[in-house]
């Protein structure tokens, strides 16, 4: 009796898949730029000034100005001490000299030299003069204050950075599949 052998390998289909990946998804973040210059009151308060007009009483006196005044007077004080330092030192000499001897009242003639030179020389006299002209500036506020320029600018990017890469499949046959037929006789022929 005739035997049908078959031997078949069924075809294989290969796939080759790709997935696809975002390579890149950055958010460009935003920038500010800011300009921060503060304010400042950039104001100051000046001195009070005082003006002093002396000319009026300068002119009484004789001087025009007051060093020529204090120097004058300066200068007869000091004559006035040397003509008094003299005048007492001749004085004490003739009371060590004279002081024991009778009938000579020391107390009486201090007291008269004394006395005498107040009522005689007479150092400084007192007149009415205009009185000084005085002119006060008050203190002022001066300057100009800056109001500063504190400003911010924000820079954005309206979309994101994205990279992606598509995936795919790919298909292909891995392997073509055959179908073998023979005969034999008798028995079945199962390794060929």
């Amino acid at each position: 009796m005739l035997r049908l052998n078959i031997r078949h390998r069924l075809p294989q289909i290969g796939m080759q898949i790709t997935h696809g990946k975002v390579e890149k998804a950055t958010v460009v973040p935003s920038q500010i730029h800011t300009n921060n210059q503060q304010a400042r009151s950039n104001k100051w308060v000046t001195q009070p000034s005082i003006s002093l007009d002396t000319s009026e009483s300068q002119y009484v006196t004789g001087k025009r100005t007051m060093y020529q005044f204090t120097g004058e007077r300066g200068r007869r004080g000091i004559s006035d001490v040397q003509a008094g330092n003299s005048k007492y030192t001749q004085m004490a000499w003739s009371r060590l000299d004279n002081g024991a001897k009778r009938g000579d009242d020391l107390a009486a003639q201090f007291r008269s030299q004394i006395f005498e030179g107040y009522e005689a020389e007479p150092v400084f006299t007192l007149q009415w003069t205009k009185g000084a002209q005085v002119q006060v500036t008050p203190s002022q506020v001066t300057g100009q204050s800056d109001r500063g320029d504190v400003t911010a600018e924000i820079q954005t990017t309206p979309s994101a950075d994205i990279r992606t890469s598509q995936g795919g499949v790919q298909t292909y046959i891995q392997d073509q599949g055959f179908l073998r037929q023979w005969v034999t006789e008798d028995y079945y022929d199962i390794y060929a």
